[in-house]
């Protein structure tokens, strides 16, 4: 039996979090299925992603030796990695295509799609977002493959949040219509968080919905030596809050800064630490702290690479998930939670990302707290007093729920179920 898993509108061989939370645990996957079925990975990616548009030849060069790599390494795990270029679209933000644009991203996209599902012959394909899953929907109408549809995230809503288009415009209520479609024609549905169940089945009751989270591998991620490595940075005697990675919304970089503050009534020492792997976001991250009132000692900006992330994560002591609600918040269970957990780091998160908020509560690895609330301050008091337990339950949670073996279990046992229906 030949499974296809397939990306689409995405360049994984520079994508950290499309290998480590789809090629990863997939991987890992066939290693437990003893033999009873086939992996390959399909990406069709737009041919101006890797050109790019200012260098394009150094960037071809620069992608080709990437995906060579890429390639290489999933050839040692017997996994064949095939890349299929699209003319369309043309920029990275049309990801979130409008109505329009979707018409063109088909049309450019199916026909060739088509050509190499006749060839490669796949039983079952597992579509990761919305754009492959569209194309798997079309590939199920013309030759009859069954598909599993990874939503990864509300792909509609997440389109509102980047100014792609608004709530109710023709363009959402478009991609809202396609999404039902798209999960009634599946065979089932994975999704990242139990609140993100929820969402599935009031959209269709009769979806088969999985849960498999964002995964950690542990060992991945190196012992932290605290006080060697905040020595390194000057950050011995602080007390760090780390927030690792992106931000929900533009929005949430000043809500970093303004839970600092709080956080400083019960440890004055404290320092945050944004770790963002964006250079070009650094000038607006700073500015919005200073806004929301931070001096130049409260707060430092890196942007790691290579063993810089590993000591970002070393010398962190709480990790913070601060999100404000908007419409995708509440199905969120970002990848920075395992990493945070794995490293032994307490969690601190909002409540509007209640995937997140629901697991720290069940197995009391961290606090859940509004910093736009007047909130008292016994749940930090709780955290220091309490802090050495709370970092045992993180790696408890790990081990139990977000493990990539826990993980890759999981997509073993639906991946079997897809076949055998």
């Amino acid at each position: 039996m030949k499974v296809l898993a397939l990306t689409a509108i995405e360049a994984p061989f520079r994508s950290r979090l499309v290998e480590t939370q789809f090629f990863d645990p997939l991987a890992k996957a066939l290693a437990l299925s003893n033999g009873r079925w086939q992996l390959s990975f399909l990406s069709v990616i737009p041919l101006a992603f890797y050109l790019g548009r200012r260098n394009p030849l150094g960037q071809y060069i620069q992608n080709h030796n990437r995906n060579a790599s890429l390639r290489s390494g999933l050839s040692i795990k017997n996994i064949k990695y095939r890349v299929s270029l699209a003319l369309y679209p043309f920029m990275p933000r049309q990801f979130n295509l409008r109505k329009s644009e979707t018409a063109l991203f088909v049309a450019a996209t199916l026909p060739g799609f088509i050509l190499k599902l006749l060839f490669l012959k796949p039983d079952l394909i597992i579509a990761r977002s919305y754009p492959a899953a569209l194309l798997a929907c079309w590939a199920k109408k013309i030759l009859k493959i069954p598909y599993l549809f990874d939503l990864r995230g509300m792909y509609p809503e997440e389109a509102v949040n980047a100014d792609r288009y608004d709530v109710n415009s023709p363009d959402y209520q478009f991609w809202k219509e396609l999404e039902k479609k798209i999960i009634v024609s599946s065979r089932a549905c994975v999704v990242v968080s139990q609140p993100f169940v929820e969402h599935v089945l009031d959209i269709d009751p009769g979806a088969r919905v999985k849960f498999i989270p964002c995964c950690v591998d542990s060992g991945k991620i190196r012992p932290p030596d605290k006080g060697k490595t905040k020595a390194k940075y000057g950050l011995d005697d602080r007390f760090v809050l780390l927030h690792l990675g992106s931000f929900g919304t533009l929005g949430d970089r000043g809500l970093a800064g303004k839970y600092l503050l709080r956080f400083k009534k019960v440890r004055p020492d404290a320092i945050l630490i944004v770790a963002s792997g964006t250079p070009a976001f650094g000038p607006a991250i700073e500015r919005a702290l200073l806004e929301e009132g931070l001096g130049p000692d409260d707060f430092r900006i890196y942007h790691p690479a290579g063993p810089e992330l590993a000591d970002m994560m070393a010398m962190g002591d709480a990790g913070l998930i601060l999100e404000r609600k908007v419409a995708n918040t509440k199905v969120c269970l970002s990848v920075k939670l395992g990493e945070y957990l794995a490293a032994g780091m307490p969690v601190i998160c909002t409540p509007h990302v209640e995937g997140v908020a629901r697991l720290i509560e069940k197995y009391r690895c961290g606090i859940v707290v509004d910093p736009d609330q007047d909130e008292p301050m016994e749940k930090e008091g709780g955290l220091l007093a309490d802090y050495g337990n709370c970092r045992n339950n993180g790696l408890k949670l790990v081990e139990e729920i977000l493990s990539i073996d826990r993980c890759a279990d999981k997509w073993r046992s639906i991946i079997d179920q897809g076949l055998k229906v």
